[in-house]
Parts: C-alpha cells; structure tokens; sequence
C-alpha cells in the first residue's frame, strides 16, 4: 500500500506511521520552507522516513538524515527514499547514541510519548534549530503531576488555562536542557493541537545566549480560589494572593516570546486551505502569559459569560489589548495583568 501525503509517497509495510500527525507534518513544511539555511537535517524517530523525506523534497534540504533503531523501520526508509528518488544517510541506531557521536544542524525529535529520554542527547548535538514533539501532555498540564516533576523537574497542576501552561512548561524544560550545553532558543514558532505540543527553535551556542534563555524562565503564581495570576521571575517571589489565599507556584515555565514575528509573516505568504487559517489563528495571538478563562471566571464571579467581543472592548478601555487563541474558543490573551472582577462588572 503506497500513501501520498504532500509531494511523496511512501509505503507503511507494517512500520509505525501515524495519520492523525499529517497535519503536523503539513505546517512543518511550511516551517521549513521560511527557514534558511538548510544544511541538514536529522529525523533521530524517523519510522517510515515520511518527515524526513518531507522535509528534503518539499523543505529544501540540502542533506537528510534519517535514524530508526527498528531494522524493520530502515528498510521501509530506504524502500521509500527509492520510490521518491532521493539520496539520504540512514541509521540503524539508538538516537541518543546516534547524537552522542556527532552534531547535526538541525535535529527533529517526534517520539511516541514523552521526549525527555532524548532531549539530553538533542541538547548536546543541535547546532542551529531543533523541533521536538511531546504528546505526554498530561506531565506539563497538570493532570499527572508526579510525572511532570519526575520526568521534567517541572512542577503543575491543573489550571482553568492548562494548554498554556503546559507549552510554556514544555518550552522552559527543552531550555533548560539546553542551557546545560551553553546553549540558547529562540521560538521561532509553537502550537497546541489535539493531542500534542509542538516547537521549533532556532539554537544558539554561547554562554551569553544560553544565561538570555535562564532569564526568560519564571514561574506562574496561581489562586484557586479567585483564578488570579501572575508571573515572577527566578529568584521574585509573593507569598499570598490580594484575595488572602496563599498562590499555588507552577513551574519552571517559559515567560519568552512563544513565535518569531519574522517567521510567521512569512509563513503567511504561503499558508492556504485549513494550514492557513490555523497560522492566522496563530499569528493574531498576542504573544503574552497572561491567559484567561471566560467560563472558568465566570463561575467563581458567579456570573453569566460574557461575549468575547464585550470582553475585548472592556480590555482595550481599560488601556490593554485581548485576543484570541489557537487552542479553545472560551480563552483570550491580553498583554498585561488586568483585574478580572472589575473587567466583567458590567
């Protein structure tokens, strides 16, 4: 059984290939397609090979890599390199030694499950941009805590805006595990869909950019009682919410910038169909921490929801600016902290 997905075809044969992601794969391109410089690329989970194929053939990749440590899985890869017409350098390893032995210029790490078996291995090896995939969304949103703490260092529960929570979570794990290496990100682009967190990063090796990504990590101070939140940064701290209960602390988490405004203009120029309504979603977000739930607040002020639009209005009398989401239709964004009770008395 051949299948099409973009420009190439590739066959299964029994290796793990996962239709639900397609549309990853889809913006992925669009993402490699703004980039510059593309020396290299390395798929360390590359099963079919179809990211890593994706990324030559419509990404504009100058050399691929791609590693499985399946025997099965290499020859599918090499099965499909053949049917698309292309060269590429395969691996028949263990990823984390594969990335112990040498550096790529830009490594992509979608596991099934958690990245954080790999993520020391990708820290050591990137030279300029990293992608990494994380489905073991419960660990960063809240839902399984102990596991957020055991496989990340990162400590959250559930929030009335968990999707936020958990990539920022995600973003401050993958910069800390670069920092080790005296190396810094940059977001050049995020997302929340289904099932999955998405980023991509562009690297940069040097003790000053690694200590400018240290200093974009904080923490979120959250009250259970009355939804308030703040943000501090490492070493800031306030003990107790205007309403008297003590703040729960959520983090490390990444209090930086969650796109690269350069990138997504670009990437506007090319997006079209269900990928171009998604980028716009995305590029109309106001890149800000301070995220809030309309029906969650609602609740606690005892209040009938409001519209998003009435919302936006009051937010922008107040002197602030909201928008929109990418991920659920009952949260907005401001680019400040604002006082909830007095933005929903009418």
């Amino acid at each position: 059984m051949i299948i099409e997905e973009g420009s190439v075809k590739i066959k299964i044969n029994n290796v793990f290939y996962n239709p639900r992601m397609r549309f990853c794969r889809d913006l992925d391109v669009l993402v490699w397609r703004c980039i510059d410089n593309k020396k290299e690329f390395l798929d360390a989970l590359a099963g079919t090979g179809v990211r890593g194929i994706r990324a030559k053939v419509e990404g504009g990749y100058d050399a691929i890599y791609l590693n499985d440590v399946d025997p099965k899985a290499v020859e599918v890869i090499e099965e499909n390199l053949r049917l698309n017409g292309i060269d590429a350098t395969v691996f028949n390893k263990d990823a984390n030694i594969l990335m112990r032995e040498r550096m790529f210029w830009h490594i992509d790490v979608d596991p099934f499950g958690s990245p954080a078996n790999f993520m020391d291995s990708a820290g050591f090896s990137v030279k300029r941009y990293l992608s990494v995939t994380a489905t073991d969304t419960s660990a960063f949103c809240g839902s399984a805590t102990e596991s957020g703490l055991r496989k990340y260092l990162t400590f959250v529960e559930m929030t009335d805006v968990y999707q936020e929570v958990g990539l920022r979570a995600f973003i401050g794990y993958i910069a800390r595990e670069l920092a080790k290496y005296e190396k810094g990100i940059e977001v050049l682009i995020s997302w929340i869909r289904e099932h999955y967190y998405r980023v991509h990063l562009k690297v940069k090796r040097s003790p000053r950019a690694s200590k400018d990504s240290i200093k974009r990590l904080g923490y979120m101070l959250y009250c259970p009682k009355c939804l308030n939140r703040d943000f501090v940064r490492i070493g800031e701290c306030l003990e107790r919410c205007e309403c008297g209960e003590r703040f729960r602390i959520y983090g490390p988490i990444w209090l930086g910038s969650l796109r690269d405004g350069f990138l997504i203009r670009k990437m506007r120029r090319f997006a079209c169909g269900e990928i171009g309504r998604f980028v716009e979603l995305i590029a109309n977000e106001i890149d800000s921490p301070y995220t809030y739930n309309v029906h969650a607040l609602a609740r606690v002020l005892k209040v009938n929801p409001p519209r998003m639009d009435w919302i936006f209005e009051k937010v922008e009398n107040m002197g602030y600016r909201a928008s929109r989401v990418h991920y659920s239709g009952i949260i907005f964004k401001t680019n400040a902290k604002i006082d909830t009770r007095s933005l929903f008395n009418s």
